[in-house]
């Protein structure tokens, strides 16, 4: 790594480690290249599908869907949606494999899916970045009503001032001058 580059202490974008062997202390570092050849070293937005692996032979346990994974904490979680979410059998077996790492989450929770046939604007699979930029925002209500306005500030009277500029004598000025 030659140049200037945030690195995930995640191991998402750049892999480290020390190099014992060497007479010098050095950390030699090389990135991260997801299944589609997309190399986090090149490029900050690449993006591959994410679950919980096995720590001993890195196979997958578990295909989280919509969980995705990017080249930093921040695009993994904007490129990602909130399907598992709705899902109870995808929270049960999440919650199966986080409590079965014992010094981690050491506590049973219990997590009931999100009731998908609840009106929302945004669908179950809808990318966190697009909910995000919306605000979370599910409709804006607006309601404007001048009258109640006018009746609470209660004014004495109502006035207004129409401004009229003089441009003849402007542009005149500006012609002679």
């Amino acid at each position: 790594m030659n140049e200037n580059a945030f690195v995930s202490s995640y191991f998402l974008n750049w892999y480290w480690w020390r190099d014992i062997n060497s007479t010098f202390t050095t950390i030699p570092t090389s990135p991260i290249i997801m299944e589609n050849g997309c190399s986090c070293g090149t490029q900050s937005d690449c993006i591959e599908s994410g679950g919980i692996y096995y720590d001993t032979t890195n196979l997958q346990a578990f295909a989280m869907p919509g969980w995705n994974i990017g080249c930093s904490v921040v695009e993994t979680l904007l490129q990602s949606t909130f399907e598992c979410l709705y899902n109870q059998t995808c929270i049960n077996l999440l919650l199966h494999y986080m409590t079965s790492i014992q010094n981690r989450f050491p506590y049973r929770m219990n997590i009931s899916a999100i009731n998908s046939s609840t009106v929302s604007r945004f669908k179950t699979n809808t990318l966190i970045q697009t909910i995000a930029d919306e605000l979370f925002i599910e409709e804006w209500k607006i309601n404007s009503s001048y009258s109640l306005f006018y009746n609470q500030c209660a004014p004495a009277y109502c006035s207004y001032k129409i401004q009229k500029d003089d441009y003849a004598i402007y542009i005149i000025s500006k012609i002679l001058g």
